[in-house]
């Protein structure tokens, strides 16, 4: 298509500029990459007023590019300059008069605009540049439908099924968006709790409407890539996929079991993210604290273990940032649950013992080094990562660092309804409110 002059040449320079990045052949990876994406970005704004979806997936690029090299400011400010060219495009509507191919590559700009929200407003509204209500397109396909020459007999029925595609079967990018939208309405739960300090009647009813979300998800995972175990060979041997697919296909595993652990936290006194006692009191029978424990180490020790089982069949250039920050929060949770065992005065049965939780999170940050070691967005978390592994060697330091957060009064609530994680890309941005200069 470039050669026959129908490719937009600011997609061009984002798609070489990502390349040389990820897959330097030379010591110039700096130079050209800025290079190139600096042309892409000045060609997209001098075209501001005519938006494409060539130039769309162009700012995609050139976003993913800033996180990577640490401009999340410029991120940011672009995040929500793609944002528009979808609204500007309609991409979040169905076009039935468009072929195949061109409807799929709606759908997924559209959707791929979503999962970046997901890296910027970590469940806070007023961030957001796009809400998964706002978007009224059919999820992506499968990958081999879409890579494949297909007829236009294929085109998706209203049910949302093609006509030649079992009902059982789904694709990669359709679970990683399900599990997304799951998990960002479970972290905006989160947020929303740190306000309430009194009983809240629903809750337990609440967090089983996710439960049911994630087991539906599940059995939508085992029917399409065979059972989410680690226990089982590798990942290879449980799907048929070719195996450039295999990072999201683990994607998919780790965002599962992240999905629960985000969910369980919620119910587990003495977590900076669980609700307040007044509410975990009320609830004292209910199922969700009671397991709050076991299912945190389940499914973290999980990810660890399935991450670890199976990085090795994966290059490092396919690893998703959601990969990081799960095998990040898996690695605190670990920690976390084994220095309250121990606080506790004896070692219990449904956490690791320290020693087994410091060597989890040590091959986590293993982990995150060997294959996010040059990327800017995951120095935060390798870093902060070092000192949690630190600070748990000895119980004085953790306590002095994780103050309980049942003491937290009213405004510090409010300050963890608004905290950013240290791997948010908002976070590591460091923006500056200026306006005192006016009272100068």
């Amino acid at each position: 298509m470039y050669s026959e002059k129908r490719l937009e040449e600011s997609l061009v320079l984002a798609i070489c500029a990502i390349v040389n990045l990820r897959c330097p052949f030379s010591g110039r990876v700096s130079y050209d990459s800025a290079f190139w994406i600096a042309r892409a970005e000045s060609r997209i704004l001098n075209q501001l007023e005519r938006p494409s979806i060539f130039h769309l997936q162009a700012l995609f690029l050139i976003i993913h590019y800033h996180a990577e090299v640490g401009g999340f400011g410029r991120a940011f400010m672009l995040a929500s300059l793609a944002s528009r060219q979808v609204t500007a495009l309609r991409l979040n509507h169905e076009s039935p008069h468009l072929g195949f191919v061109a409807q799929e590559t709606r759908r997924r700009a559209a959707w791929t605009m979503a999962l970046l929200d997901g890296y910027f407003s970590v469940g806070l509204p007023g961030y957001s540049t796009i809400d998964y209500g706002e978007i009224y397109q059919q999820f992506p396909c499968r990958e081999e439908m879409f890579g494949s020459p297909i007829p236009e007999c294929m085109i998706r029925r209203p049910s949302g099924l093609p006509t030649d595609q079992s009902p059982t079967l789904h694709g990669t990018l359709e679970l990683i968006l399900r599990l997304s939208k799951v998990r960002r309405d479970i972290i905006r739960l989160t947020r929303q709790l740190a306000l309430v300090e009194q009983p809240v009647v629903d809750l337990d009813a609440i967090a089983r409407g996710f439960q049911t979300s994630l087991l539906q998800i599940g059995a939508q995972i085992t029917a399409s890539f065979g059972t989410p175990s680690p226990s089982h060979d590798n990942l290879q041997s449980q799907t048929q996929l070719p195996s450039r697919w295999l990072g999201r296909v683990l994607e998919i595993r780790v965002a599962w079991h992240q999905a629960h652990c985000d969910l369980a936290r919620i119910f587990l006194a003495g977590h900076p993210s669980a609700a307040s006692l007044a509410i975990l009191d009320s609830l004292s029978s209910s199922p969700f604290v009671l397991q709050a424990r076991d299912k945190c180490h389940q499914h973290s020790a999980c990810i660890i273990d399935f991450i670890l089982h199976n990085e090795a069949l994966i290059p490092p250039t396919f690893f998703s940032v959601d990969i990081a920050r799960c095998v990040y929060h898996a690695a605190r949770l670990c920690l976390h649950l084994a220095g309250d065992s121990g606080q506790r005065g004896s070692e219990d049965s449904l956490s690791s013992s320290p020693g087994t939780a410091l060597e989890q999170a040590s091959l986590a940050g293993a982990f995150l080094q060997r294959n996010f070691g040059r990327a800017a967005h995951a120095k935060g978390m390798i870093s902060d990562l070092k000192v949690w592994i630190e600070a748990c060697s000895s119980p004085q330091s953790k306590e002095a660092r994780e103050p309980n957060p049942d003491r937290l009064t009213g405004s510090d609530g409010f300050e963890r309804h608004h905290q950013l994680a240290v791997h948010s890309l908002l976070h590591q941005a460091e923006f500056v409110d200026d306006s005192y200069l006016y009272d100068g």
